[in-house]
């Protein structure tokens, strides 16, 4: 089987929403799907008592199953690709990476109340973020869709993570046949006026973040000629940009480390707090040698 993408659900109403949204890139993608809920223990009922020679195996009353059941289901009025099921039982975070090594994407719910975890960012997302073998997507409740613009957006600081987050933009832009938004952010130092840099002037900081622009686009360029590419330099708060990028887009990217325009972002920072906060899907991408686009 091709490489799949891959979506961890656990039977809530957020969890639906991101099989919706990976049944249909799998479409888009024309690879198969990869559903799989992950069981934290025995006692739920997902597996029967051990009963004989060979693996203990999921009775179809079991509450997992009804899970996949429910999510193929849905995933089903989305997409026609083959859709592959899985019923994992151990730790989630380790198990959804386990089920998505090879897998071209990890699509996960921004919030979750069931197995799959109550404190998803605080715990799945950002432990998939930072060690998943693909790009993590996140999808959050999303109540007006129609206000989207037909655009990939990517927050760009010249960092390797971000260029790798390029890469997979204009991918997506290019799937989807839309343009790219390429997004830097520079926040003015921190300290009193009349405490920073002489060197230190707006006028720099602008010029810099374009050249971080184009020197990032520049080796992605030429792979995605056809994709219309908007440049910008913003000065604010990373967050309130990126979260901002979010609502208006089909899908921000990120890279899950940064530097420059976004000092630290890191699951734990910036890139925690745009996911906590965005109101549309968001990629984390971190280098994998770009995985996705292979």
């Amino acid at each position: 089987m091709r490489e799949p993408v891959v979506v961890g659900v656990d039977g809530s109403t957020q969890a639906l929403l991101a099989v919706d949204w990976a049944a249909a890139e799998a479409g888009c993608r024309r690879l198969p799907l990869r559903i799989v809920h992950v069981s934290t223990g025995w006692e739920r009922g997902d597996i029967p008592a051990y009963r004989g020679r060979g693996a203990p195996s999921a009775e179809p009353e079991s509450p997992g199953l009804r899970v996949l059941d429910a999510a193929e289901e849905r995933a089903r009025t989305f997409t026609s690709v083959p859709i592959e099921r899985r019923l994992g039982v151990g730790p989630v975070p380790r198990t959804l990476l386990e089920e998505s090594a090879g897998g071209v994407l990890l699509v996960l719910g921004q919030r979750s109340s069931g197995t799959l975890t109550r404190l998803l960012l605080g715990s799945v997302s950002r432990q998939a973020a930072e060690h998943a073998g693909c790009p993590v997507v996140v999808v959050p409740m999303d109540p007006d869709r129609r206000a989207r613009r037909p655009e990939i957006a990517v927050g760009v600081d010249g960092s390797d993570a971000s260029i790798e987050a390029v890469g997979f933009a204009l991918e997506e832009a290019a799937l989807r046949g839309v343009g790219l938004r390429a997004i830097h952010v520079w926040n003015r130092p921190d300290s009193p006026p009349d405490m920073r840099p002489v060197c230190y002037n707006a006028l720099t900081a602008e010029e810099e973040g374009a050249r971080v622009l184009s020197e990032s686009l520049a080796g992605w360029r030429a792979k995605y000629p056809d994709v219309p590419v908007t440049e910008q330099v913003i000065e604010d708060r990373p967050v309130t940009v990126l979260a901002e990028a979010s609502r208006t887009a089909e899908l921000l990217v990120v890279g899950a480390r940064g530097r420059g325009g976004f000092p630290g972002l890191r699951l734990g920072s910036v890139g925690h707090a745009v996911l906590h906060h965005a109101k549309g899907p968001v990629a984390v991408v971190r280098r994998t040698g770009h995985g996705a686009g292979r």
